[in-house]
């Protein structure tokens, strides 16, 4: 039943042991993982003066201090086309400024 319903990796209700809803921290994953990728990048090559290019999907409030965000899957159809740009603008309003869509999508 997992992984057959709109929640596919666990219940947003469900509580962790410090009682918060699954909801409330199910992206912070991504972010920690931008965010261990971008220093372990600069901690690879310490005399680089330039940030390095992490890119993920999975985001939370402060992802954009660790890397760029790509809005996901979409496929060749016009309807994603126009749901991206709205996605984009939002995303820069809510700052979140390196963000990008597959324009001509990849599905279809």
């Amino acid at each position: 039943r997992l992984f057959n319903g709109p929640e596919v990796s666990m219940n947003k209700d469900a509580k962790s042991l410090a009682g918060v809803e699954h909801r409330e921290w199910h992206n912070l994953y991504g972010m920690y993982m931008q965010q261990a990728t971008a220093e372990g990048l600069l901690q690879r090559n310490p005399a680089q003066d330039k940030r390095p290019f992490v890119l993920s999907r999975s985001f939370y409030a402060g992802s954009q201090r660790w890397g760029a965000i790509w809005t996901g899957d979409n496929a060749c159809l016009w309807s994603h086309l126009e749901a991206a740009m709205p996605m984009l603008l939002t995303l820069g309003l809510c700052g979140i400024t390196f963000s990008g869509a597959d324009v001509g999508g990849f599905l279809g």
